[in-house]
């Protein structure tokens, strides 16, 4: 049975005929529907091509692993909604949390430069001040001043990196850099 012939099955049907049979066709036709709306729906979380095809394969592989536990309490469109928004969300939160730990181990070497614009930092800020005034800013601002100051990054890439507004991000660097001055001020 070819694939075209199948598009007049319903969902349910497909969904059915696989769990029954165990034939992939089932499943590629199912598949084959929804393959452009769960990439479209990746890309709206990733902004990026690349990721956003993956996380579809990745998709692919969740649905294909757990259709047999579909049980039509809701339409299927609305159950693999869910599964392509939790894979999205997971992936943004393991991104998030590996760009909070590279910029951690970058930012001892960065942090004169960040707080420079908030007050003039001498230039033998020796390490142990500088460990010290880390552990007492939070990963947010680390990662705020890195991105501004060390990345170069402008508001707008921040804004996109960290999933805030224009005044949140303007706010939380102005924060940031006020508590590294007050910090490194507590030091002299």
């Amino acid at each position: 049975m070819a694939t075209d012939k199948l598009k007049p099955y319903s969902d349910e049907e497909l969904i059915a005929q696989f769990i029954e049979s165990g034939d992939n066709r089932m499943f590629a036709a199912l598949s084959a529907r929804y393959e452009q709306l769960i990439f479209k729906k990746c890309l709206s979380y990733t902004q990026d091509r690349d990721q956003a095809s993956d996380l579809s394969q990745e998709i692919q592989i969740k649905l294909f692993l757990q259709l047999p536990q579909f049980r039509n309490q809701s339409r299927f469109s609305t159950w693999l909604y869910t599964i392509v928004h939790s894979t999205c969300i997971d992936f943004l939160r393991k991104r998030k949390k590996q760009l909070h730990e590279a910029i951690s181990d970058k930012i001892k070497d960065e942090l004169p430069d960040m707080i420079e614009e908030a007050e003039e930092v001498p230039e033998a800020l020796s390490e142990k001040i500088m460990d010290e005034l880390l552990e007492q800013l939070n990963k947010e601002e680390k990662v705020l001043l890195l991105l501004k100051y060390k990345e170069k990054q402008s508001i707008k890439d921040i804004m996109n990196a960290m999933h805030l507004s224009e005044s949140a991000v303007k706010m939380r660097l102005k924060r940031a850099r006020e508590r590294a001055g007050k910090l490194y001020r507590a030091y002299k």
